[in-house]
């Protein structure tokens, strides 16, 4: 019993040697194919993400400007609204100058409006006699927007 489990034994040693031998006596090399990454393949997929990347965050910043500005002139009465100049010539540049909007929202409008005119800017030397200008004009809830009626 001894002799046949050596035996046995030899045989199982013997077939791994040659497994091994002939595994690593392979002539043929297997070939593994990498792609090439070049340093500017490397940039151009950098500068691709970067772009993704600002055009997520302006399209972030666009949804926030358009949420504050349904916020400024959302209103549930007539109360709720007050007429301010939208421009730095407010009605010395006609209809275009002024606005109505919610006043509990005046001081982000006032923060969005230095923002945005910075710089000083010339006004024209005689106000506007349009509607919106006019002494008659007034600010009113409809469809809960403020708007400007005269």
């Amino acid at each position: 019993m001894k002799q046949i489990k050596a035996i046995l034994l030899l045989i199982c040693a013997g077939a791994a040697i040659l497994l091994s031998l002939a595994f690593y006596s392979r002539r043929n090399m297997i070939e593994v194919q990498m792609p090439l990454v070049t340093k500017n393949m490397v940039a151009e997929r950098q500068a691709e993400i970067e772009k993704q990347e600002k055009r997520r965050q302006n399209a972030k910043d666009a949804r926030r400007k358009a949420e504050l500005e349904e916020r400024l002139v959302s209103c549930t009465v007539n109360e709720d609204c007050i007429i301010v100049d939208k421009d730095p010539c407010g009605c010395l540049r006609g209809p275009e100058g002024v606005t109505a909007i919610n006043s509990s929202m005046s001081l982000e409008f006032s923060s969005m409006m230095e923002a945005a005119f910075a710089q000083a800017t010339s006004c024209p030397s005689e106000g506007s006699t349009e509607r919106e200008c006019s002494a008659s004009a007034r600010p009113v809830c409809e469809q809960q927007h403020c708007k400007i009626v005269y």
